[in-house]
């Protein structure tokens, strides 16, 4: 692509020199005549259409991916409840679809005193929890 320039840049000023071309047949570019660069607008644009067309495809196929996974993760927090309400929260099972033994939580910390501290404006102490 060239540098600093969206393909409807390129394509307005090749779209553009065909109508200078057109108006002045003796114009001259050495071995690149009007229908080689016509040929080339055309190819652009037929190529640009379906670069266009499977952009589209692969955003529906990503959104049909994720709308499966969604599912998929769905079914497997949905099975992994089911697993331990059937089985228990401490059960091989579900650790087994992977669910935390009940036995191999951390325990809560408890929550300490809380902290003082003096404001300098005032001296008086504030507590914070």
């Amino acid at each position: 692509m060239a540098k600093g320039k969206s393909f409807d840049a390129i394509l307005a000023d090749a779209e553009k020199l065909i109508r200078v071309w057109t108006a002045n047949p003796k114009l001259s570019l050495g071995d690149v005549t009007l229908p080689a660069v016509e040929a080339m607008v055309a190819t652009f644009k037929t190529t640009r259409a379906n670069a266009d067309d499977l952009r589209t495809q692969l955003t529906k196929a990503v959104n049909d991916v994720n709308d499966q996974a969604d599912a998929l993760a769905d079914i497997a927090v949905r099975g992994r409840s089911g697993v331990r309400a059937q089985f228990g929260n401490d059960s091989a099972q579900y650790d087994q679809v992977g669910g935390t033994r009940a036995s191999e939580r951390k325990p809560r910390k408890p929550k300490g005193p809380a902290k003082s501290y003096r404001c300098a404006l005032g001296g008086a102490s504030r507590q914070v929890q």
